[in-house]
């Protein structure tokens, strides 16, 4: 009997201290949401599924003056309800539409500073993906 005690305490004990997965990967269609390179990010509703699979930060450095601004890529891999990869970039293509989806880049932070490297991992990117009305 007291060893099934402390089995069942041992077990529970395992259960308990666990760590379980953040859901931060889920997110709500039609609002401004934050997501990282190399995470799968499924909408609440189940109907897309993509991963930010490269950011290019070509920005001129905050703390620099520069001829040209610079811009961001960020290359998008969607898995499901199709298979499709998109680019955005905060130059000349921010927006983009795929099946009944709209993808708009609104941001990717951190901004550049020229004394500091940026590692991928430390990347956000910001965006608002609406589904379009048939």
């Amino acid at each position: 009997m007291k060893n099934l005690v402390l089995t069942v305490f041992f077990t529970l004990f395992l259960f308990v201290s666990c760590n379980h997965e953040d859901l931060s990967d889920t997110f709500k269609i039609g609002f401004n949401e934050e997501f990282q390179h190399g995470i799968i990010n499924q909408s609440d509703d189940n109907t897309l599924k993509f991963s930010i699979t490269e950011i290019n930060n070509s920005r001129c450095p905050s703390d620099v003056v520069c001829v040209w601004e610079g811009k961001a890529d960020v290359k998008i891999e969607i898995e499901s309800p199709l298979k499709e990869n998109i680019i955005l970039n905060t130059y000349n293509n921010p927006i983009d539409t795929f099946d009944t989806y709209s993808f708009e880049l609104i941001d990717v932070s951190p901004y550049p500073i020229s004394v500091q490297t940026i590692k991928l991992e430390n990347f956000k990117v910001t965006l608002k993906i609406e589904e379009l009305n048939n």
